[in-house]
């Protein structure tokens, strides 16, 4: 028997085979050695230009474009992962190749390689000042969604950013006030109060806001912004008891109470946690405690006042669930949503969406609640609901998702719960009055978790989720999700 050997390679499958394995092989090997400097995916889903990244004026140029982006985004509120992707879906468009970003609690860093020179073009910028603004928000998620496909030119996109950058605010400061007013307002009537006692809520909580509006211009820490708040509005309640005024103090106290919990600051605390991003996530879960220290601190002062004058202070249980009251809840969790979202100027379309889900969401954790009987749990199930519809309605309008959950879940915040601790805590009962305040605290929690894991799950759904993008593929409350122009093209080809 004759065997015949072939001299061309292409025509002996398993041959061909295994040059390409070690091929494959020795190119894993020789990565290995060298550093890794690129965070661009190799086969991009978004849209890729070409530059040279030569560090003349349009690289230099580009890199403080990218850098004020990543301020502008975290001074509005978004996470550290929302950041980074961004920063690295717009790089991609740029044409920049080779991109590192590095995002913390206080400064933004983006290196560029630079061709034919051993150093990278480095720069960085200092976050100092945290205004959330969900109007400037969604202007920049919009920003980046439509370069990262193509629709900008860089020209363009320069432009665009610098107008967002000088835009004025979407509402009046007494606009704002009048919403946050409303929104202590509404939390009353949604946990039993009348007219009488919304209508004082109202006042206690516009007296706060404007008080810490002109402390905050002297650059008070928001630590005693806080203290002051919470004193302000226990205060009020203390003084309307003396009076003998037919209000229940507790519930004037958990409307102003939700209006300054750090609801934000835990949400992003959370989400930098899951996302890997540990030392911003230790230092926002600092700033919800010295935030909630202010505020516990306040009402346990204005309350221990109230105790040495003599005056008795109490406790008003929410009313109990039944379905005849649903349309009022309904209604007040409602306002309360919408009021949170005109307080953190958000859209004016968002609102009928954010109202809709806000009170959907607090109707379905009373009737949860009422059959579960555990709080906590009701509320992580009802969080990880309002994160899924919160997403799946951004992605329909291309806004991001933190602008609709975020408000969503401000009706569920636990505000008669710590006020109740914090009373057992100044009337002795100190195992009662922790105990509290560590329900408050788990209750919180849940509802930040649900929400991101709602999101979590939702972008697999809307979003393709390949091997390129595997390194952002936890959950995003802002920036690029997907690019529809380009998937329709794929599917052409």
């Amino acid at each position: 028997m004759t065997i015949e050997r072939s001299e061309d390679p292409v025509s002996n499958p398993d041959r061909e085979r295994l040059r390409r394995r070690l091929r494959r092989a020795a190119g894993a090997a020789l990565s290995r050695d060298e550093p890794v400097v690129s965070q661009r995916p190799p086969r991009s889903p978004y849209v890729v230009r070409t530059a040279d990244n030569a560090g003349g004026p349009d690289v230099r140029r580009a890199l403080d474009f990218l850098l004020r982006l990543a301020e502008l985004l975290l001074r509005s509120g978004a996470g550290s992962v929302d950041v980074e992707a961004s920063v690295v879906a717009c790089a991609t468009a740029l044409g920049l190749r080779d991109v590192e970003a590095s995002v913390t609690y206080t400064q933004v860093l983006v290196s560029v390689a630079v061709v034919d020179s051993d150093a990278p073009l480095t720069d960085l910028r200092i976050v100092r000042v945290r205004a959330v603004d969900h109007s400037r928000l969604v202007a920049l998620h919009q920003l980046v969604l439509a370069l990262a496909e193509g629709d900008l030119t860089p020209e363009a996109a320069y432009q665009r950013l610098d107008d967002i950058l000088h835009a004025p605010k979407r509402y009046p400061r007494w606009v704002v006030s009048i919403a946050w007013g409303m929104l202590a307002a509404a939390t009353a009537v949604q946990l039993g109060g009348e007219w009488l006692l919304a209508l004082v809520t109202f006042g206690a909580t516009v007296l706060i806001d404007r008080a810490g509006r002109r402390l905050a211009r002297r650059n008070v820490p928001d630590f005693y912004l806080n203290f002051v708040g919470a004193a302000i509005v226990t205060g009020v309640a203390v003084v309307l008891t003396a009076a003998g005024a037919p209000v229940q103090p507790g519930l004037v106290v958990a409307g102003g109470v939700v209006l300054l919990l750090p609801g934000i600051a835990l949400l992003g605390a959370v989400q930098d946690a899951l996302t890997g991003f540990m030392v911003t996530a230790a230092g926002r879960a600092l700033e919800v405690l010295i935030l909630a220290a202010g505020l516990t601190g306040g009402v346990a002062a204005a309350l221990i006042v109230a105790r040495q004058a003599g005056i008795t202070m109490s406790v008003t249980a929410p009313a109990a669930f039944t379905v005849g009251g649903l349309p009022s809840r309904f209604l007040s969790a409602g306002v309360v949503a919408t009021a949170m979202a005109v307080g953190l100027y958000a859209s004016s379309r968002l609102l009928p969406a954010v109202f809709l889900l806000g009170g959907v969401g607090y109707v379905a954790y009373l009737g949860l609640d009422h059959l579960l009987a555990s709080a906590s749990m009701s509320r992580g199930v009802i969080a990880v609901a309002i994160g899924v519809c919160g997403q799946a309605i951004a992605m329909r309008r291309r806004l991001p998702a933190l602008a609709v959950v975020l408000p969503a879940i401000v009706p569920m915040l636990p505000g008669l719960t710590i006020y109740g601790a914090m009373l057992q805590l100044t009337q002795g009962d100190s195992r009662s009055g922790i105990s509290g305040l560590l329900i408050a605290a788990t209750q919180s929690l849940a509802l930040a978790a649900g929400v991101i894991l709602g999101d979590f799950l939702a972008q697999p759904l809307t979003r393709e989720l390949s091997r390129s993008e595997r390194r952002y593929a936890g959950p995003r409350l802002v920036g690029p999700l997907r690019v529809r122009r380009l998937r329709r093209t794929r599917r052409r080809r």
